[in-house]
């Protein structure tokens, strides 16, 4: 059986939670390095993650569990309802974790399959790009790969033409020019060899892969598209007026909350935030709904409600902002919801939703944070 891991539902301050968990393992940096061990050149992402940044405005991203996955039994599910003119309009970039040299052989090996696709022969089409993941993109070793519908190992190599840093070097799967749904599994990425299993899938003994847990509160599930990962296991956290610490917490979807702490008076509302990554790409005149689970801990307010604001801002300069809002929380978990209108295009990951607890004395918890592109 397969299940997906997209969005259920659970009932809020009841501690329970409908989303089916997949069987993890925990991956250290002494599992990576037997993996490094047992393959051709040297490991440059994280095998046992498939948490990658996707993007498109007709795609639906979620995540698979099946045993008979080759790899470690998970995989993302990529479904591109609307073919787009070019293939890059939507995507998914794997990260890597060490740099590419300019001058050396990068290959990248990963499994996958088709699912169903508008194609005369029902093979789902891909291509694969090394890049540099900020402008203008510059990339190499394009190459187009045709996926099968059973699960099948792929590789694409090529020499790299410039660096590929570890801060912004990826590998981009693009599928935007088809209509099909594609499920890709454990990717790994070497550099230094021009093969990691020349003649079939992977024999070393791989983790199983990181699935994110996405779980969907009832009352959102037909807001829009989801253009975030509302878990905050990707979030910043930071500034100067007070302290910040992650805790488990069952009374709220997902079961994780970061609580803010703020003991001295005078300080300003911005100088104790969450930085939350928007991964998918906007544009001028989107709807947007931004909904944040929240509740007061404790507040020196009369009220006893703690203040806390949020805005979208770019990520690069002159980091623009709009969205602007300034909120009050109340002392059992609630979901604030904001709806705005983007002023311009944002390409993907180039803008990000700030959420700030500074400015009085206030303990805060922030749970899950999940941002929609709305229709009309």
């Amino acid at each position: 059986m397969t299940f997906q891991l997209k969005a259920m539902g659970a009932a809020l301050l009841l501690g329970t939670a409908s989303l089916m968990s997949a069987p993890l393992a925990a991956q250290d940096s002494d599992e990576l390095k037997q993996l490094d061990a047992q393959l051709p050149g040297d490991l440059v992402n994280n095998p046992s993650r498939i948490d990658w940044q996707s993007y498109g405005a007709d795609l639906e991203a979620s995540a698979v569990v099946d045993e008979s996955i080759p790899g470690g039994g998970a995989a993302r599910r990529f479904e591109i309802k609307r073919a787009a003119e070019f293939i890059y309009t939507a995507g998914t970039n794997i990260p890597l974790t060490k740099p590419v040299n300019r001058g050396e052989t990068v290959t990248i090996g990963f499994y996958a399959r088709t699912v169903s696709a508008d194609t005369d022969d029902g093979r789902g089409i891909a291509r694969v790009r090394f890049q540099q993941n900020a402008e203008p993109y510059p990339g190499f070793g394009e190459e187009t790969v045709t996926i099968g519908n059973d699960w099948e190992w792929y590789e694409v190599s090529a020499e790299a033409e410039q660096k590929l840093r570890k801060k912004d070097g990826i590998v981009a799967i693009q599928f935007g020019r088809t209509r099909q749904i594609l499920e890709i599994g454990q990717a790994i990425i070497v550099s230094g060899s021009d093969t990691i299993a020349s003649k079939g899938p992977v024999t070393v003994a791989a983790a199983r892969s990181n699935v994110p847990e996405i779980e969907m509160p009832d009352g959102l599930a037909a807001t829009g598209t989801l253009i975030n990962n509302p878990g905050q296991a990707r979030w910043k956290f930071g500034g100067s007026a007070g302290s910040y610490s992650n805790r488990d917490e069952p009374q709220i979807w997902m079961m994780k909350a970061t609580r803010f702490e703020v003991a001295e008076p005078g300080t300003n509302l911005t100088d104790l935030y969450a930085t939350i990554p928007i991964e998918q790409a906007i544009k001028a005149g989107d709807n947007l709904t931004i909904a944040i689970a929240a509740k007061t801990v404790v507040s020196s307010a009369e009220d006893g409600k703690a203040v806390a604001a949020s805005r979208i801002q770019g990520t690069a300069p002159p980091f623009e902002s709009f969205a602007s809002n300034r909120f009050k929380v109340g002392d059992k978990w609630q979901m604030i919801k904001i709806q705005t209108k983007a002023p311009r295009d944002y390409t993907p990951g180039g803008s990000e939703l700030q959420v700030y607890f500074g400015g009085t004395e206030q303990q805060v918890d922030l749970g899950p944070v999940y941002i929609f592109k709305t229709e009309e």
